[in-house]
């Protein structure tokens, strides 16, 4: 079709000029002036969408505008064709095929969401304060019905994640502190090592994997030594590595606990910036991947900001054994390229530039998904072969207002996405239908 609409624009120009080169009446010469623009329009029109890309396609729901204005999404869940929107004060969920409303679950009076888990098995916990104090409540959330399981006074997890599905690790101030997600029975705690304490974590259905800090003798002198411990699903001890900072981190966090991938800022000037990545088995180190380099800024990761704060959402993702992630060339503002990493020995195994600017990269089962912003209100979702780095499956999307970082989702037919301010630019969350 592409090779259609060309012919006939380049015939309709030369038909046209012939029409004005001929000799004969001035009337004639109008009339196949007019013949040659009807061939024209259609066929450049059909020539200049084809080049743009495949067909596109348009949302087929958007989620009505938030209010008060400016409230944020802190986290999203997903639960099969079931997307929820979590805010402090509510969880609004919503089918992904329709875009309705599949329920609404508002937080207990005066408490807001202060600690989210991942969602597993159409279950989800949440840590409940009262603003600005920590968390003093933990709860599990059913997704499929929009209500409480349970909820528990006297736990204070300032962060939470699945050990499996049907498992929930809670950091609980100085402790880790393991609880069964459906029933909230406790099952184990770990302490810090003495004088130490838990900074970051992250778990699977083989290992927790938590950052400890301890601080040197001065802690106001800002330096200590970092460590990353691993516990097996039944508490266990499995391994601790030195991380290799001197100072304390201005940002820890577990990307991954298989394998075991770390995101390591050492405050100062020139301690570490990189991704950091072990064996599982031993912790033994594998591969430091720095975010700046001679070729790519990973733009995403040096951002000490990320929008959900709960639950962050950044252009870059671990894909089995590769850091998968947005970049920019030195010296420029927009990431235009992704590139990825081996967490095995930290080599750069692909780079493609993208065709705009990376909006998210986020991790499935059958590769990377990378949302792309080209501009003129056309955006695009490509999924990734992970061995390389080509585009499997491609789908335009026009007029869908894509803004920042977006959370990504995916169902059978369709595309999810959703933002973090719903209330101003851009709806809460809109559906579109994959190609």
């Amino acid at each position: 079709m592409l090779a259609t609409g060309l012919v006939g624009t380049v015939a309709a120009i030369a038909l046209l000029t012939a029409a004005f080169l001929s000799e004969g009446p001035k009337k004639g010469r109008l009339i196949a002036a007019v013949l040659c623009c009807a061939l024209a329009v259609p066929g450049s029109a059909l020539a200049f969408d084809r080049l743009q890309g495949p067909p596109s396609v348009r949302p087929v729901w958007s989620a009505p505008a938030e209010r008060p204005a400016l409230t944020k999404a802190v986290a999203v869940w997903q639960d099969g064709e079931t997307v929820v929107r979590v805010r402090a004060d509510r969880f609004d969920a919503y089918r992904a095929r329709t875009g309705e409303s599949a329920w609404t679950l508002d937080t207990p009076p005066r408490k807001s969401v202060c600690a989210v888990s991942p969602a597993a098995d159409g279950l989800a916990a949440v840590g409940y304060g009262t603003d600005p104090a920590p968390c003093d409540q933990l709860a599990a959330v059913d997704l499929r019905t929009g209500s409480e399981l349970w909820r528990k006074d006297g736990v204070r997890p300032s962060a939470l994640e699945l050990v499996g599905p049907a498992t929930l690790v809670a950091l609980d101030g100085e402790q880790l502190a393991v609880f069964g997600l459906r029933d909230g029975a406790p099952a184990w705690t770990a302490a810090p090592t003495a004088g130490c304490g838990f900074r970051a974590m992250s778990a699977s259905a083989s290992r927790v994997v938590a950052v400890e800090y301890c601080a040197t003798a001065d802690p106001a002198a800002g330096t200590g030594t970092t460590w990353l411990r691993a516990f097996a699903p039944t508490g266990a001890a499995q391994w601790r590595t030195n991380l290799g900072a001197q100072n304390e981190p201005a940002t820890a966090a577990v990307l991954a606990a298989d394998p075991p991938t770390v995101r390591l800022t050492e405050r100062g000037t020139r301690g570490i910036d990189a991704v950091l990545s072990f064996a599982a088995a031993d912790g033994a180190p594998r591969a430091t991947i720095p975010v700046s380099s001679a070729d790519y800024e990973l733009t995403s990761l040096q951002k000490l900001y990320a929008p959900f704060r709960l639950r962050p959402v950044r252009p870059a993702a671990v894909v089995g054994d590769l850091l998968v992630a947005a970049a920019a060339r030195p010296g420029e503002l927009k990431s235009k390229f992704v590139v990825a990493h081996s967490l095995t020995d930290g080599s750069r195994v692909w780079a493609r530039k993208a065709d705009g600017e990376v909006l998210a990269v986020t991790a499935a089962p059958d590769g990377p998904l990378v949302a792309v912003e080209r501009g003129r209100n056309l955006d695009v979702v490509h999924r990734l072969a992970g061995a390389d780095g080509r585009t499997v499956e491609r789908t335009d999307i026009r007029k869908a207002s894509l803004y920042g970082t977006s959370w990504l989702g995916r169902t059978d037919d369709r595309y999810v996405f959703v933002h973090e301010d719903g209330t101003t630019y851009v709806r809460p969350a809109l559906g579109v239908p994959r190609r």
